[in-house]
Protein backbone atom coordinates (compact mmCIF):
# COMPACT_ATOMS: atom_id res chain seq x y z
CA UNK A 1 0.00 0.00 0.00
CA UNK A 2 2.44 2.34 0.55
CA UNK A 3 3.97 2.07 -2.58
CA UNK A 4 1.16 2.51 -4.13
CA UNK A 5 0.12 5.47 -2.35
CA UNK A 6 4.35 7.12 -3.18
CA UNK A 7 3.52 6.51 -7.09
CA UNK A 8 0.07 8.07 -6.94
CA UNK A 9 0.83 10.71 -5.17
CA UNK A 10 3.92 11.83 -7.24
CA UNK A 11 3.13 14.93 -9.43
CA UNK A 12 2.63 13.98 -13.12
CA UNK A 13 5.12 15.66 -15.40
CA UNK A 14 2.92 17.87 -17.02
CA UNK A 15 1.95 19.30 -13.76
CA UNK A 16 5.66 20.15 -12.76
CA UNK A 17 5.99 21.71 -16.42
CA UNK A 18 2.90 24.01 -16.28
CA UNK A 19 3.63 24.99 -12.63
CA UNK A 20 7.37 25.55 -12.89
CA UNK A 21 6.91 27.66 -16.36
CA UNK A 22 4.21 29.81 -14.75
CA UNK A 23 5.45 33.05 -15.12
CA UNK A 24 5.56 35.06 -11.53
CA UNK A 25 3.63 38.30 -10.68
CA UNK A 26 6.91 40.01 -12.63
CA UNK A 27 5.83 37.88 -15.73
CA UNK A 28 9.19 35.87 -15.92
CA UNK A 29 10.29 33.03 -15.62
CA UNK A 30 14.21 32.28 -14.55
CA UNK A 31 16.27 29.15 -15.40
CA UNK A 32 17.25 29.06 -11.48
CA UNK A 33 13.67 28.77 -10.18
CA UNK A 34 12.24 26.28 -12.78
CA UNK A 35 15.75 23.92 -11.90
CA UNK A 36 14.22 24.83 -8.22
CA UNK A 37 11.25 23.53 -8.18
CA UNK A 38 11.65 20.70 -10.74
CA UNK A 39 13.60 19.21 -7.68
CA UNK A 40 15.58 15.51 -7.85
CA UNK A 41 14.00 15.29 -11.01
CA UNK A 42 16.37 17.74 -12.64
CA UNK A 43 18.36 15.84 -15.10
CA UNK A 44 14.86 14.26 -16.82
CA UNK A 45 13.32 17.73 -16.54
CA UNK A 46 16.10 19.42 -18.19
CA UNK A 47 16.04 17.14 -20.90
CA UNK A 48 12.39 17.36 -21.57
CA UNK A 49 12.81 21.13 -21.69
CA UNK A 50 15.46 20.93 -24.10
CA UNK A 51 14.23 18.32 -26.05
CA UNK A 52 10.56 20.06 -26.43
CA UNK A 53 11.95 23.26 -28.97
CA UNK A 54 13.31 21.15 -31.55
CA UNK A 55 9.56 19.79 -32.15
CA UNK A 56 8.56 23.49 -32.75
CA UNK A 57 8.53 23.85 -36.88
CA UNK A 58 10.12 27.53 -36.66
CA UNK A 59 13.08 28.60 -34.77
CA UNK A 60 15.82 30.82 -35.06
CA UNK A 61 19.11 30.31 -37.13
CA UNK A 62 21.17 28.30 -34.80
CA UNK A 63 18.97 27.12 -31.80
CA UNK A 64 19.84 23.67 -32.08
CA UNK A 65 23.49 24.08 -31.93
CA UNK A 66 22.66 26.08 -28.79
CA UNK A 67 20.49 23.08 -27.50
CA UNK A 68 22.81 20.45 -28.74
CA UNK A 69 25.41 22.20 -25.94
CA UNK A 70 22.99 22.76 -23.16
CA UNK A 71 21.51 18.90 -23.47
CA UNK A 72 26.17 17.81 -23.48
CA UNK A 73 26.31 20.05 -20.26
CA UNK A 74 23.29 18.52 -18.68
CA UNK A 75 24.64 15.21 -19.69
CA UNK A 76 28.11 15.35 -18.76
CA UNK A 77 26.91 16.69 -14.98
CA UNK A 78 25.42 13.51 -15.23
CA UNK A 79 28.26 11.46 -16.36
CA UNK A 80 30.31 13.15 -13.62
CA UNK A 81 27.84 11.67 -10.81
CA UNK A 82 26.52 15.04 -9.69
CA UNK A 83 23.25 14.35 -7.63
CA UNK A 84 21.59 17.23 -9.51
CA UNK A 85 22.75 19.81 -12.53
CA UNK A 86 24.48 22.62 -11.18
CA UNK A 87 24.42 26.38 -13.36
CA UNK A 88 26.63 29.83 -12.59
CA UNK A 89 24.43 31.94 -11.06
CA UNK A 90 24.95 33.93 -14.26
CA UNK A 91 22.89 31.13 -15.88
CA UNK A 92 20.58 30.29 -13.08
CA UNK A 93 19.35 33.97 -13.69
CA UNK A 94 18.41 33.45 -17.01
CA UNK A 95 15.45 34.75 -18.03
CA UNK A 96 13.65 32.48 -20.66
CA UNK A 97 12.66 33.41 -23.61
CA UNK A 98 8.61 34.07 -23.38
CA UNK A 99 8.24 32.43 -26.94
CA UNK A 100 9.72 29.58 -25.94
CA UNK A 101 7.67 29.70 -22.42
CA UNK A 102 4.41 30.09 -24.63
CA UNK A 103 5.71 26.95 -27.06
CA UNK A 104 7.01 24.41 -23.97
CA UNK A 105 3.31 25.50 -22.21
CA UNK A 106 1.05 24.74 -25.16
CA UNK A 107 3.07 22.31 -27.18
CA UNK A 108 5.28 21.06 -24.68
CA UNK A 109 2.65 19.80 -21.97
CA UNK A 110 0.17 18.85 -24.53
CA UNK A 111 2.61 16.35 -25.82
CA UNK A 112 3.59 15.27 -22.09
CA UNK A 113 0.40 14.51 -21.34
CA UNK A 114 0.21 11.96 -24.49
CA UNK A 115 3.01 10.62 -23.01
CA UNK A 116 1.80 10.34 -19.53
CA UNK A 117 -1.24 7.89 -21.07
CA UNK A 118 0.99 5.14 -21.53
CA UNK A 119 4.44 6.29 -19.46
CA UNK A 120 4.38 5.41 -15.64
CA UNK A 121 7.00 4.48 -13.33
CA UNK A 122 8.42 1.21 -13.97
CA UNK A 123 12.13 -0.07 -13.27
CA UNK A 124 13.08 2.97 -10.98
CA UNK A 125 15.69 0.63 -9.16
CA UNK A 126 17.35 0.76 -12.59
CA UNK A 127 16.69 4.49 -13.68
CA UNK A 128 18.35 5.48 -10.40
CA UNK A 129 21.32 3.18 -11.14
CA UNK A 130 24.75 5.08 -11.48
CA UNK A 131 26.28 2.78 -14.43
CA UNK A 132 22.56 3.32 -16.25
CA UNK A 133 22.66 7.20 -15.50
CA UNK A 134 26.00 7.49 -17.45
CA UNK A 135 25.21 4.98 -20.14
CA UNK A 136 21.86 7.38 -20.44
CA UNK A 137 24.58 10.53 -20.09
CA UNK A 138 26.61 9.36 -23.03
CA UNK A 139 23.68 8.28 -25.41
CA UNK A 140 22.30 12.22 -24.71
CA UNK A 141 25.86 13.29 -25.47
CA UNK A 142 25.70 11.41 -29.19
CA UNK A 143 22.64 12.42 -29.70
CA UNK A 144 23.28 16.11 -28.92
CA UNK A 145 26.12 16.09 -31.32
CA UNK A 146 24.00 15.08 -34.28
CA UNK A 147 21.43 17.49 -33.19
CA UNK A 148 24.23 20.02 -33.16
CA UNK A 149 25.52 18.89 -36.36
CA UNK A 150 24.70 20.68 -40.12
CA UNK A 151 23.26 17.13 -40.85
CA UNK A 152 19.73 17.72 -42.77
CA UNK A 153 16.97 16.06 -41.68
CA UNK A 154 18.82 15.51 -38.34
CA UNK A 155 16.90 16.94 -35.52
CA UNK A 156 13.76 15.41 -34.67
CA UNK A 157 14.89 11.92 -34.38
CA UNK A 158 18.03 12.98 -32.23
CA UNK A 159 15.84 14.97 -29.88
CA UNK A 160 12.70 12.64 -29.99
CA UNK A 161 15.80 10.33 -28.62
CA UNK A 162 16.19 12.47 -25.63
CA UNK A 163 12.69 13.14 -25.05
CA UNK A 164 12.43 9.80 -24.26
CA UNK A 165 15.26 9.55 -22.10
CA UNK A 166 14.37 12.96 -20.30
CA UNK A 167 10.78 11.15 -19.29
CA UNK A 168 12.23 7.93 -18.42
CA UNK A 169 14.76 10.02 -15.78
CA UNK A 170 11.99 12.25 -14.65
CA UNK A 171 9.42 9.37 -14.50
CA UNK A 172 11.29 6.67 -13.56
CA UNK A 173 10.53 4.43 -16.35
CA UNK A 174 12.74 1.65 -17.66
CA UNK A 175 10.89 1.31 -20.96
CA UNK A 176 10.89 5.14 -22.12
CA UNK A 177 14.81 5.17 -21.12
CA UNK A 178 15.13 1.64 -23.12
CA UNK A 179 13.40 3.65 -26.48
CA UNK A 180 15.60 6.63 -26.36
CA UNK A 181 18.76 4.09 -26.23
CA UNK A 182 17.03 2.49 -29.14
CA UNK A 183 16.77 5.94 -31.02
CA UNK A 184 20.06 6.11 -29.75
CA UNK A 185 21.37 3.51 -32.05
CA UNK A 186 19.37 4.32 -34.99
CA UNK A 187 20.72 7.63 -34.95
CA UNK A 188 24.20 5.80 -34.42
CA UNK A 189 23.39 3.46 -37.74
CA UNK A 190 22.32 6.71 -39.73
CA UNK A 191 25.22 8.70 -39.30
CA UNK A 192 27.57 5.73 -39.98
CA UNK A 193 25.64 4.51 -43.39
CA UNK A 194 25.27 8.29 -44.15
CA UNK A 195 29.18 8.60 -44.23
CA UNK A 196 29.73 5.30 -45.96
CA UNK A 197 27.55 6.46 -48.45
CA UNK A 198 29.36 9.96 -48.95
CA UNK A 199 32.41 8.30 -48.97
CA UNK A 200 31.19 6.02 -51.81
CA UNK A 201 29.79 9.11 -53.62
CA UNK A 202 33.48 10.72 -53.48
CA UNK A 203 35.58 7.48 -54.03
CA UNK A 204 33.26 7.47 -57.48
CA UNK A 205 33.72 11.54 -58.08
CA UNK A 206 37.26 11.16 -58.34
CA UNK A 207 37.19 8.46 -60.14
CA UNK A 208 35.00 9.75 -62.81
CA UNK A 209 37.50 13.00 -62.95
CA UNK A 210 40.46 10.95 -62.97
CA UNK A 211 42.13 12.01 -59.61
Amino acid sequence: MVGTHTQSSEPRLSEIFARTLDANADGVVVLGEVLDKAGDRGYGFLLILLAIPAFIPILPPGTSGVLGALMSIVALQMLVGLKQPWFPKRWRNKVLSPKVVEAIQTRGVAMLRKIERISHPRGRRFTRNGVILRLSALVVIALALVLSSPMPFMNTLPALGVLLIGVGLANHDLYFLSAGWGIGVAVALIVVLGIEALLRLAKLAREAIGI
